[in-house]
């Protein structure tokens, strides 16, 4: 076997391997009620994968109505900077989902639902059950 079809195959079994542990649930997920608890009527500072955890100027601030529905700002915007997109959430089996109209629409990760488990500090962590958005860390609003 040539190198080039060893690292073929090597690359495309990590991939698989990683896709494979994406989207799994955990034990320690939260359930419906909790998650309802954790974020109806509170502001989240979102940290999307690929952007540095721990600045601010990367967090992206979304509220979470009580009503339903989201405000969802840019990655960057402040916390009173009006909504870039608004649309709505739920908790239902045991994941976090949205619906936006235009935010994530080219990714396709403007609907999308996600176990939510509680992280380091004053984290959580929202899981992506599809695997496009990955996984996005946030506290509740200051």
């Amino acid at each position: 076997m040539s190198l080039r079809i060893i690292a073929r195959w090597t690359v495309h079994a990590t991939c698989l391997a990683s896709l494979s542990a994406m989207a799994q649930p955990s034990p320690n997920d939260l359930k419906d009620d909790q998650i309802r608890t954790l974020v109806s009527g509170k502001r989240l500072e979102l940290r999307f994968a690929g952007t540095p955890p721990s600045d601010p100027k990367f967090f992206s601030h979304w509220n979470f109505r009580a009503d339903g529905s989201l405000c969802a700002r840019l990655i960057g915007s402040g916390p009173k900077t009006e909504c870039a997109d608004v649309g709505k959430w739920q908790a239902e089996n045991n994941t976090l989902c949205w619906k936006l109209n235009s935010i994530g629409t080219t990714s396709g990760i403007n609907s999308t639902c996600g176990w939510v488990r509680k992280g380091e500090g004053d984290l959580y962590e929202i899981v992506d059950t599809t695997g496009k958005l990955g996984s996005t860390l946030f506290s509740t609003g200051r």
